[in-house]
């Protein structure tokens, strides 16, 4: 009998992060599981003490709030907790200055941790550069890496020619608008590109205003836009030519798999989470290095390849990404966790 799961989430906000979880509960449903999503923001004590009653093992989808609350329920109840890392810890801990006392109490919490599971190794490194010798002795750090249903979403039919054969060549960054994401450096990557080259941008949070007066000259020629946010799926794809990415860091970008999946090619920077995504299959998807120019060249080359080769190599990303494989993966670690 599969176990019951109880997965702590920090909120409902619309991002990768709960796109995965969703995507993880409902297949573990599909497969008969019991699965119960509990959202911090929107749930008090109580009703996460009897949630946690009734599962038999903790997944927390964060390594923060809801690796806490999961840790401290596990421990009052009796119950395992696996905390399920999206992001590399010393990556967002240098983003976001955190402060000694910080990193001392996360040094401590996480040496703690017995079950812990990695969207990338890239993140598993991340928290073992972190921690030194202070991960627990016999803690389980697995790598389960996102994945996208591509029996449901499908790429597109191949077409012929090249994207840059198009009088527009119609770009998308889809994410949150925040210093992570590096949005800024998407208005000098459009300003380097030929003016049928437009860039909408797909996404809300703290940098919105800033970007809506940087990018006042583009505004004014036409070539961007402010779309908003918008709910994940392959839907919101589908009416680009290709997508960007231009991140200080990231986990593992659901948003890069689900453009792959709708059939648009994702350029991006050469941070480690994508060259494990994209390196084998598709390496000309990423920049030289983070600079601009490097970014736009490589925007202009991927244009200029062939639609079919390009289909081709993205068909090979999401062989390497299939639900299946990602669910098969957490049902073993989750009935491992529990004892089944």
């Amino acid at each position: 009998m599969a176990p019951n799961v109880l997965l702590l989430l920090e909120n409902h906000a619309l991002g990768g992060v709960t796109t995965i979880c969703r995507a993880l509960a409902l297949a573990l449903q599909r497969q008969g599981w019991r699965v119960e999503m509990v959202s911090l923001a929107e749930s008090g004590w109580r009703q996460l003490f009897a949630s946690a009653r009734r599962c038999d093992v903790i997944l927390a989808s964060h390594n923060f709030r809801p690796a806490y609350v999961g840790w401290g329920l596990g421990r009052m109840l009796g119950k395992p907790t696996v905390v399920w890392f999206h992001g590399p810890v010393q990556e967002v801990l240098a983003l976001s200055a955190a402060s000694p006392l910080k990193r001392a109490w996360l040094r401590f919490f996480y040496a703690r941790l017995k079950l812990m599971v990695f969207v990338s190794e890239q993140s598993r490194l991340s928290l073992r550069r972190f921690l030194g010798q202070q991960v627990r002795p016999g803690a389980d750090l697995s790598v389960v890496a996102n994945a996208v249903h591509t029996a449901t979403i499908a790429p597109a039919a191949p077409r012929e020619g090249r994207i840059d054969e198009s009088s527009r060549v119609r770009l998308a960054f889809v994410g949150r608008l925040s210093a992570q994401k590096h949005p800024e450096l998407l208005l000098e990557v459009l300003r380097r590109l030929p003016r049928k080259y437009e860039l909408t941008l797909l996404g809300d949070g703290p940098l919105l205003s800033e970007l809506q007066q940087l990018g006042q000259d583009l505004l004014q020629a036409g070539r961007l836009a402010f779309g908003g946010a918008r709910p994940h799926g392959p839907d919101l794809y589908r009416g680009w030519d290709l997508t960007l990415m231009t991140s200080r860091y990231e986990g593992y970008p659901m948003s890069v798999l689900e453009s792959i999946s709708a059939g648009v090619p994702c350029v991006g920077v050469p941070i480690g989470p994508l060259r494990e995504m994209l390196g084998d299959d598709a390496p000309y998807l990423l920049a030289r290095d983070a600079c601009a120019e490097a970014i736009a060249q490589t925007v202009l080359a991927v244009c200029a390849m062939p639609r079919r080769r390009l289909q081709a190599d993205m068909e090979r990303v999401l062989a390497r990404h299939r639900m299946e494989d990602f669910v098969g993966r957490w049902e073993r670690l989750l009935s491992s966790a529990a004892g089944r």
